[in-house]
Formats: structure tokens, C-alpha cells, sequence
């Protein structure tokens, strides 16, 4: 029955999406897992709302399942994939260390260097060109060179940046894949009690 309430295909949906990674027997297993979970609490008279409440969010509750199911391969599965896991355990590790170390200094100082100086050479170029600058501060190129430089230079530490937070965006995208919340570690037993 609560196959056809649209509340719950439509939570069923979203974990099925969410375990998209997994072969798709398992998926199909953990949505027919949930949607008899669910159907239970229903007919204990517990109301589709607050059984939904219970497990969380369909995306949490898929990635605890994912990372469940990562770690705790069953028997007949464990030898063909214990590489598998082991490399994706490295890989997160790998990604979230030493290389993401790197380029977060190289783009952040390029970045935060090559926009500042930018925007200094654009301004001197400026104040050279109506004769202000000190007689201390001395350029090797006319003021129209620096003027036409600097935007460039702002330009590359600013696409530097985004590429930064890009790249941060991109990693925190592929953490989260990887490891669920804390609050997504609700058994689904807990539900039915």
C-alpha cells in the first residue's frame, strides 16, 4: 500500500538516485529494504510523515547505506572486490591530502599574487599617465603598457581563484559521495520501534 502513496515513491526515488553507483541488485535490494521498513511502520499505525522524518533525508540515508555497503561487502562478493574498495579508500585519501595541498597554495598564491599585482601595475600605470607618480617609484615600460597589463594580470589571478573554488567544490562534491553525515547513521530499525 504505501507504494502508491506519493510521498514515499517519491522518497524512494531520491534513494534510488542516490545509490546509483552501487550494481544495481544491491540498489534494488535497499529500496525493497526501505519500502518494507516503511510499510511496516505504516501498518504499526505510525504516519507516513513522521516514519519519512525517522530515516532522514533520502540522500543521507543512500550514502550511509553506500558507505555500508563499501566497507561490509558480503562473503561472496569480498574477494572480487576487496581491491576494488581498497583503491577507493586510497583515492579518497590521495585526492584529499597531499595534491590537494598543492594546488590549493600554487592557485591561491597565484592567485591572491597575480590579482593584487594587477590591480597595483593598472593603478601605477594610471597615475603615471597624468605624471603623479613619486619620483622614488620608477617604471621600466610606458604607462600605457602598464595600464594595458595590469587588467591582464587581475584577469589570470582571478581565473586562478575560480579555479580554486572549483576545484574545492569538486573535491567536498567527491568527500561527500564518499562519506555520509553523521546524522544519516539512522538505523532503520529505530523506526519501527
Amino acid at each position: 500500500m504505501t507504494g502508491e502513496n506519493p510521498l514515499v515513491e517519491r522518497y524512494l526515488a531520491k534513494l534510488d538516485a542516490g545509490l546509483r553507483d552501487l550494481p544495481a541488485a544491491e540498489r534494488a535490494e535497499v529500496v525493497s529494504e526501505i519500502r518494507n521498513h516503511i510499510a511496516e511502520a505504516t501498518a504499526a499505525g505510525k504516519p507516513i510523515d513522521a516514519v519519512l522524518s525517522a530515516l532522514g533525508p533520502a540522500e543521507d540515508l543512500a550514502r550511509g547505506y553506500a558507505i555500508e555497503l563499501l566497507l561490509n561487502r558480503p562473503a561472496a562478493s569480498r574477494d572480487t572486490s576487496r581491491t576494488r574498495r581498497f583503491l577507493a579508500l586510497v583515492g579518497l585519501v590521495v585526492i584529499g591530502s597531499i595534491p590537494t595541498l598543492v594546488v590549493v597554495t600554487v592557485l591561491g598564491g597565484v592567485g591572491i599574487a597575480f590579482g593584487a599585482a594587477g590591480i597595483i601595475v593598472f593603478l601605477a600605470g594610471v597615475i603615471a599617465t597624468f605624471g603623479w607618480l613619486p619620483d622614488y617609484v620608477t617604471m621600466d615600460v610606458a604607462p600605457w603598457v602598464a595600464v594595458l597589463i595590469g587588467p591582464m594580470l587581475a584577469i589570470a589571478g582571478g581565473a586562478s581563484l575560480a579555479l580554486l573554488v572549483w576545484y574545492v567544490r569538486f573535491t567536498a562534491r567527491l568527500v561527500r559521495r564518499v562519506i555520509p553525515k553523521k546524522t544519516a547513521g539512522v538505523d532503520v530499525r529505530d523506526v519501527m520501534a
